[in-house]
């Protein structure tokens, strides 16, 4: 149904110390800076409309009170009802922007910063590719295309190339060029220029940096409008001034790294496009390019949270942001950028889970440091309501049963319905306060768990990559072909892979092993001493049976020699002959899982204004067996089993789940999410499979909550039969125990506020203090020791009951917890009580026997108001 926006009138007014406006939207009072937006949200105008129903239904309720003579005033109740009405639609109108706005942040800024850090990778590839012994061998001496040793060796250049490409897949194609400008190889065979003018090829050679980082049209690409392509200069040695011999182009597949960002962030119910934007705001990708073109220029919102921006003729909420970079890495000045359309922005997608009770999130609102005081006390004033008015109910239905009344049965009827909707309502209100808190305490607690296993897995994609490009250097091959391997070849092996390592401080080592398993090579000088020793790792022998130079194998997470007796991964490929592709040998590469692990951690984590991770939160990776990855914090150790539900351990990859959860005696919002893998790696053509699951932990607060009790509605019972005698019992509760008075012997009820707490008497005395009632000082008494009952919840009411002593009433206060019904019995339903003797004497007078279909109920206790009285005088 379409909602019809409708602004009446703009107030003015004082909110916290600040002057505001509000606007009258749809009968209620939201600010102004709302109204525009707040037509959009369902679920608010779901509660709007259902609170506006309700408040008509007061309307008519105030009318036939007056009616029906009850002199119960329900405009005091009525007006509470409206006043509350409009702070809660205020929070529930912010609180659905904030979510929404949250939401966006995070997309934006995921969708540059994953980028940047993909690049960051990019930009080592070309530095270390460059460096290439083979293809430095090839430029060397080869003079032109035409020579015999560039038909002789250039096919064997390609190869390797092909190989790069396969394992490096973020790449879709190579280029050498000489420093001239000519193409000497290219995968790409559809290019039929053979000399490149394009700028780059100057940039190349004359830069001070270690790559040039290009986004436009090349012409050695000319099948694409814009590529990005990352080139350096490929020297005769790692000298300072050594000779250029020619530049290599990596040509990056930016569509498809796009694509791939996207489909992790998009959510396509709300309809929301995100985009990448160029330093001059033009959009170079586009999520939905039907929807926001490839070429158009935004307008950016990089200094609020969110602005309404036009495009297109239509509406819609927009944030940008720019990236924070990685490792001192910034790119070209790019943009993330999100567009929902207004009319979708405020969709509700969630599948948030929480198995607590209405009671527990209310009380995790009470406790939670991130709530507004003003936001807590909405429930807080709704259970107030509810209790004046169940306690107007009740006094007037005592005032009808006393009085002249002459229409006493519709009185009771309209009190019933007056107590019915006075519950309906405030369980409106508690119902959205708790769909709010579960809202808030769960946003985005998803979001960040995502982000953490999509670090891990595009991370650990690169250390597949590396180890199976490792174990293609001609060095390693040759040498590990011969029938025995010499101290100095093994020196120079060691050497090679201390040049890699000092490149990729990812790892702690790299050593090579022959087809025994026996360490022939290492990277770091401190475990020189391991060359010799034979590996008896499982992972090993799988390694030596791999049967192409695309798979590889990867240990379990387990305790090593190779990382101090610490948990980690070690990556491995098998080195191949260059004659029959026998396999020689292996190459292990050792990752510093402790310290990586940690850093993709804390990247992830929120953090607060100054940049520091966000208090009471932290994270986790962790196995599908419940095994500690990699902890935030350090009361969780690596290697540990972390007790959670199993709940968090069996969604599919690539899925995500979120919970509110008591750990370690604490409630934490929880996100958590599978990982999916990233393009070939984990994938469903990989034999590599270990699931790891991002658990993302965010206090709430303490488990040991103080639980407020909600006030239930007042009710009017009916336990007799038309035809036979009755009596109208008023109820109450102290403690668990339901007790009952003769409607004629009560007074009124009135609340605990009005009692003046007596300082003077011990706390065993069961006189508690005084009221003024009626011009006259009563005593409060606490029956609870009287009736053996020993509960702690505070008392909210007194009761005042009048004693009959010799010829004269008094009155006395009962302090009770909360009011009960007022029932209609049979007194054939009355029975004595006997023999229970309290104090010297009976103090309950009778009880009411229930049968038929409330048997069950609970038993209602009538007190002897005389055993009470001289209990008190005596």
């Amino acid at each position: 149904m379409q909602t019809v926006f409708c602004l009446d009138i703009v107030i003015i007014c004082l909110y916290k110390g600040v002057i505001m406006s509000v606007g009258i939207y749809k009968g209620i009072q939201i600010p102004t800076d709302l109204i525009p937006i707040s037509k959009y949200m369902n679920k608010v105008n779901e509660y709007s409309q259902e609170l506006v129903s309700l408040n008509k239904t007061w309307d008519n309720l105030e009318f036939l009170a007056q009616f029906g003579q009850t002199k119960t005033n329900l405009s005091e109740t009525k007006s509470k009802f409206s006043t509350l009405t409009v702070k809660l639609l205020s929070h529930l109108c912010q609180e659905t922007l904030n979510k929404t706005v949250r939401e966006m942040g995070i997309k934006s800024q995921n969708t540059i910063d994953i980028l940047v850090r993909n690049l960051f990778e990019r930009t080592a590839d070309i530095g270390f590719l460059a460096t290439d012994k083979d293809i430095r061998e090839f430029l060397s001496s080869t003079i032109s295309k035409y020579d015999e040793h560039y038909s002789l060796y250039a096919p064997r250049i390609k190869d390797r190339f092909k190989e790069y490409v396969s394992k490096y897949s973020v790449y879709f194609d190579i280029v050498l060029l000489s420093p001239s400008g000519d193409i000497l190889i290219q995968l790409d065979q559809t290019n039929s220029n053979s000399k490149s003018k394009d700028v780059l090829v100057e940039l190349a050679l004359n830069c001070n940096d270690d790559f040039v980082e290009s986004y436009k049209y090349h012409d050695f690409l000319p099948q694409y409008n814009k590529s990005l392509v990352y080139a350096y200069k490929v020297t005769q040695s790692n000298e300072p001034n050594s000779k250029v011999l020619g530049v290599l182009a990596l040509c990056f597949r930016f569509d498809d790294e796009m694509n791939g960002i996207f489909s992790n962030l998009v959510s396509h119910n709300n309809k929301e496009c995100i985009t990448l934007l160029d330093s001059s705001n033009k959009v170079i990708s586009s999520s939905d390019i039907y929807h926001i073109p490839i070429g158009a220029t935004m307008q950016t919102v990089l200094d609020k949270p969110y602005k309404i921006v036009s495009f297109g003729g239509r509406d819609y909420l927009a944030k940008t942001s720019a990236t924070k970079g990685y490792q001192g890495f910034f790119g070209l000045g790019w943009y993330g950028h999100i567009m929902i359309p207004l009319d979708y922005a405020f969709v509700d997608d969630s599948d948030e889970n929480s198995a607590m009770s209405q009671d527990i999130i209310l009380a995790i609102l009470q406790n939670n440091k991130e709530f507004s005081s003003d936001l807590k006390s909405i429930p807080i004033e709704a259970n107030m309501i509810q209790q004046e008015l169940n306690r107007a109910l009740w006094n007037g239905n005592i005032q009808q049963s006393k009085g002249e009344n002459t229409n006493k049965d519709f009185t009771r009827l309209l009190f019933g319905e007056i107590g019915k909707i006075g519950s309906f309502t405030k369980d409106v209100f508690s119902k959205s306060i708790t769909n709010l808190t579960q809202t808030m305490v769960l946003n985005n607690t998803t979001a960040t768990s995502s982000l953490m296993i999509d670090i891990m897995d595009r991370n650990l994609y690169e250390r597949a990559n590396d180890c199976r490009w490792w174990a293609l250097s001609t060095d390693f091959r040759q040498i590990l072909d011969k029938d025995v391997i010499s101290d100095e070849d093994s020196n120079k092996m060691s050497d090679i892979l201390a040049y890699i390592n000092n490149l990729y401080t990812v790892y702690t080592n790299l050593f090579i092993y022959d087809s025994n398993g026996i360490i022939v090579a290492t990277s770091q000088v401190s475990q020189r001493h391991l060359i010799g020793k034979k590996i008896t790792s499982s992972w090993v022998e799988n390694t030596l049976s791999l049967k192409n130079t695309s798979d590889y194998c990867v240990s379990n997470f387990e305790q090593s020699l190779f990382y101090d007796s610490k948990h980690t991964y070690i990556y491995n490929a098998a080195i191949k002959s260059l004659t029959n592709q026998k396999n020689l040998g292996g190459i292990g590469i050792v990752f510093d899982a402790e310290k990586e692990f940690a850093d993709m951690l804390n990247d992830s984590l929120p953090k607060d204004i100054n940049g520091n991770i966000k208090a009471d939160t932290f994270a986790l990776f962790v196995s599908r067996d419940k095994k500690v990855v990699s902890s935030s914090t350090s009361k969780i150790r690596i290697g540990d089993f972390v007790d959670i539900d199993d709940d968090f351990f069996t969604f599919r990859n690539g899925n995500s789940y979120s919970k509110i959860v008591i750990y370690d005696n604490k409630y934490y919002a929880v996100g958590a999410t599978c990982s999916n893998g990233y393009r070939e790696y984990k994938s469903a053509t990989d034999n590599y499979k270990n699931d790891i699951i991002a658990i993302f932990f965010s206090f709430i607060s303490d488990a040991n909550l103080e639980i407020i009790k909600q006030v239930q509605g007042f009710s009017i019972e009916t336990l007799s039969n038309n035809h036979e005698e009755k009596i109208e019992i008023a109820s109450f509760y102290v403690g668990h125990k339901w007790l009952g008075i003769y409607s004629d012997d009560v007074i009124e009820a009135i609340s605990i506020k009005e009692m003046e707490n007596s300082i003077d008497l011990d706390s065993e005395n069961i006189f508690k203090g005084t009221v003024i009632f009626k011009d006259n000082a009563i005593s409060v008494l606490d029956i609870k020791s009287l009736i053996k009952e020993y509960n702690e919840e505070p008392y909210t009411e007194i009761v005042i009951v009048k004693y009959k002593e010799a010829t004269q009433y008094h009155y006395v206060g009962i302090l009770v917890n909360r009011l009960g019904n007022i029932s209609e019995v049979n007194t054939t339903k009355i029975k004595p009580i006997e023999k229970h003797f309290i104090t010297g004497g009976t103090m309950i007078q009778s009880v009411v026997v229930h049968d038929g279909p409330n048997a069950s109920q609970k038993l209602l206790t009538i007190l002897n108001l005389e055993k009470l009285s001289s209990t008190f005088i005596e």
